[in-house]
């Protein structure tokens, strides 16, 4: 399978580690580390390592979603075909309209 990256995605993971290390450097250090296993058990087994993409009412099958399980985030992340492709890392609590643009771009 081949593997993409949004451009933005590496972004999203430093703003992160560095609102976390703002608190801690450990915090950031185990911020990362959650970040890096999400990502490696989303390429082992991409149908099967997240949550279909929910948006109200509709469900994204082509999209998914790999919460993380200490943080209050999620990688978010498409498969289509042989392409793994990932998107963003979003807070939880985030209101959908803010990144759904990323949903729609390929």
């Amino acid at each position: 399978m081949r593997v993409s990256y949004h451009p933005d995605f590496p972004r999203d993971i430093k703003r992160f580690e560095g609102q976390y290390r703002e608190i801690s450097d450990q915090l950031a250090s185990r911020f990362r580390a959650e970040v890096d296993n999400a990502i490696e058990r989303i390429k082992a087994s991409p149908a099967s390592a997240g949550h279909f993409l929910r948006t109200g009412s509709k469900i994204v099958t082509e999209v998914r979603r790999r919460n993380l399980s200490s943080f209050p985030c999620f990688v978010l992340y498409g498969v289509s075909g042989d392409m793994l492709v990932f998107r963003s890392v979003i807070a939880s609590a985030s209101d959908p309209l803010t990144w759904i643009g990323r949903v729609k771009e390929e």
